[in-house]
């Protein structure tokens, strides 16, 4: 592309309003290829963020990952692996104890929430209801 003589300024002008349009749609397009791109690496960077989420569970219930734990060595290790080789003795249970602790707390974590509120309700209503038959005041005789 040869670079064109501006000899007015009304013609300084004009090509300073097109490189702008032209910059307009460079960053435009670079845009669009960057969405492109992160489209493609969509199904990738969802595996990675459940491979970490796998990893990293959910350690707010101490009681779900102590349970899942005794019974993933009860079941796997000391069950179905008791005569399997050291190997597969040392890394499934540790695989299934982190699937399975994934699986367990993304379910148990409303469930938890909700049974820990209707354990309040009742606690609730059952102060209440003491309050209010313990604590009446009799009429004075006049």
């Amino acid at each position: 592309m040869t670079k064109p003589i501006i000899t007015t300024h009304e013609e300084l002008m004009q090509e300073k309003a097109r490189l702008k349009a032209r910059l307009k749609q460079h960053k435009t397009e670079l845009r669009q290829s960057v969405e492109e791109i992160k489209e493609a690496f969509n199904p990738i960077s969802q595996v990675a963020k459940t491979t970490r989420k796998i990893w990293n569970a959910d350690r707010s219930n101490p009681l779900v990952s102590m349970g899942v734990t005794r019974l993933t060595d009860l079941v796997i290790r000391k069950g179905i692996l008791r005569r399997a080789g050291w190997l597969s003795r040392l890394v499934a249970p540790v695989l299934i104890q982190k699937v399975a602790t994934y699986i367990i707390s993304e379910k148990a974590a409303d469930r938890v929430g909700q049974l820990l509120h209707q354990a309040a309700s009742c606690l609730r209503k059952a102060e209440a209801g003491g309050q209010n038959t313990g604590n009446k005041k009799m009429a004075k005789p006049v």
